[in-house]
């Protein structure tokens, strides 16, 4: 059972439209549809928790930037005692196209470093996750600036599409299991 959903992407009003921060504005998205609050726990993170037949769930968008994300995951992590496998991670990949996404069940960092934290910190690659294509990447930008940059207007139909899936996801996964829900998302 996934435990902990954590959207990945940099805290401020300066980040919040850039393509880092997917994972956030997903996050921000199921949270909405389920009618949440994110409050600051401990000063690493925004959290809110669901309640789900199956139990408890919490949301979680770490306050460390997302070069150090591994380090409010990891502390949440242990202080509610959630296994690696009962993570779930929403995050951007330039990889892969705007709109487009990947599911994994475990995995490398694939060169995403607030991943690399949470692989880092944790002691482990083996948390699911749902990779949010944010890409292609131009050839002229350097990756640095490209994913720090703003979503532009035409791009948010292909945006409003991810957030939709991730949501279907969030309540597949709550309702039939992570297994179930990855085979019914990826048709």
């Amino acid at each position: 059972m996934i435990k902990l959903f954590v959207g990945l992407g940099n805290p401020g009003n300066k980040y919040e439209n850039t393509r880092h921060n997917l994972g956030f504005i997903v996050l921000d998205e199921i949270a909405e549809s389920k009618r949440l609050e994110f409050k600051t726990w401990s000063d690493m993170a925004d959290i809110s928790f669901y309640d789900s037949d199956a139990g408890k769930i919490a949301l979680l968008k770490p306050a460390t930037f997302m070069n150090n994300s591994g380090i409010a995951v990891s502390n949440f992590a242990r202080y509610y005692k959630i296994n690696p496998d009962e993570i779930f991670v929403f995050y951007d990949d330039f990889s892969i196209g705007l709109g487009e996404f990947r599911l994994r069940l475990s995995g490398s960092a694939g060169g995403h470093n607030g991943i690399s934290s949470i692989i880092s910190h944790m002691n482990s690659q083996n948390f699911p996750r749902m990779k949010l294509g944010i890409g292609p990447l131009p050839g002229f930008i350097p990756a640095a600036d490209y994913v720090l940059s703003n979503f532009r207007g035409e791009d948010k139909e292909k945006i409003e599409l991810v957030k939709q899936k991730a949501l279907v996801l969030f309540d597949e996964i709550n309702e039939n299991g992570l297994e179930k829900a990855i085979s019914k998302i990826q048709k």
